[in-house]
């Protein structure tokens, strides 16, 4: 920590990947069917890296720091394209199961997002193994979603639905915290910590919160490889939004370049 605070200005760059699994609640408004109004309909989904990792167009990942004695600016970006496919059939059963009506449906989802993330801190404690910074800042995400489905529903005489369902807004969230690092035995090993939590500001009101920890490594000539778990949540969505809760949990590794 003592070559961080000699007050000369210190640049570091870290690309990384994080894998995490993505899981929500979400609320559509389904049309009317044959004999059957449509309405509101609110569902859970979670989906691992195993299944959508394959299905990555593309994705960027970074982040920045600059530091000049205890003030430091620092961001975050990630960017993720990606589209998915899948398809389910099923039974549905009439009063005594004398009615089986088939039921298949297809679906075709792109998610595009683009997280981005810039705060000041300023260090209340440091010593030479460890360091603590309050941090204020801010954070956007667009919730871009778009579903197309297709369903057959019956046999002999079957009626079709088609239609697409799009969210679109934009989260922006003004976020307080805290962050640092402690060094532990010889120097090399250290282990990073950071959490915030923050308010809706923009389109979409909704409340946030994020936090990682782990462990890194820093090689003799100064960069560091670094391995943490971290979590990005979006809670209290407003009733409007098709999207009411947004959770991302997961590894990460990254690698630090000083500049």
């Amino acid at each position: 920590m003592d070559r961080e605070y000699d007050g000369n200005l210190h640049l570091v760059a870290a690309p990384y990947l994080w894998a995490p699994t993505v899981g929500g609640t979400f609320e559509f408004t389904v049309p009317n069917l044959p004999r059957r109004p449509g309405g509101k309909v609110t569902g859970s989904a979670s989906v691992p890296p195993i299944d959508y990792l394959p299905k990555i167009n593309s994705a960027v990942m970074f982040a920045f720091d600059a530091r000049k004695g205890g003030i430091d600016i620092y961001g975050d970006y990630i960017y993720l394209n990606a589209t998915v496919s899948a398809s389910a059939s099923a039974t549905l059963s009439g009063p005594f199961g004398r009615l089986q009506i088939p039921v298949s449906l297809n679906t075709n989802a792109r998610l595009r997002e683009s997280i981005w993330e810039a705060a000041a801190g300023f260090a209340v404690a440091k010593g030479h193994d460890a360091d603590l910074s309050i941090i204020t800042g801010m954070r956007e995400y667009p919730l871009n979603l778009s579903i197309g489905y297709s369903a057959t529903i019956g046999s002999r005489r079957p009626f079709f639905r088609s239609g697409n369902v799009l969210t679109a807004g934009i989260a922006q969230d003004v976020i307080f915290g805290l962050r640092g690092r402690a060094y532990f035995g010889d120097g090399h090993w250290y282990v990073p910590y950071y959490i915030d939590v923050g308010s809706g500001i923009g389109q979409l009101a909704n409340t946030t919160w994020q936090g990682y920890s782990g462990a890194g490594y820093t090689f003799n000539h100064g960069q560091s490889l670094i391995f943490l778990y971290r979590d990005l949540t979006y809670n209290d969505f407003a009733p409007v939004s098709h999207v009411q809760k947004l959770a991302m949990y997961g590894p990460l590794l990254g690698y630090t370049f000083n500049l």
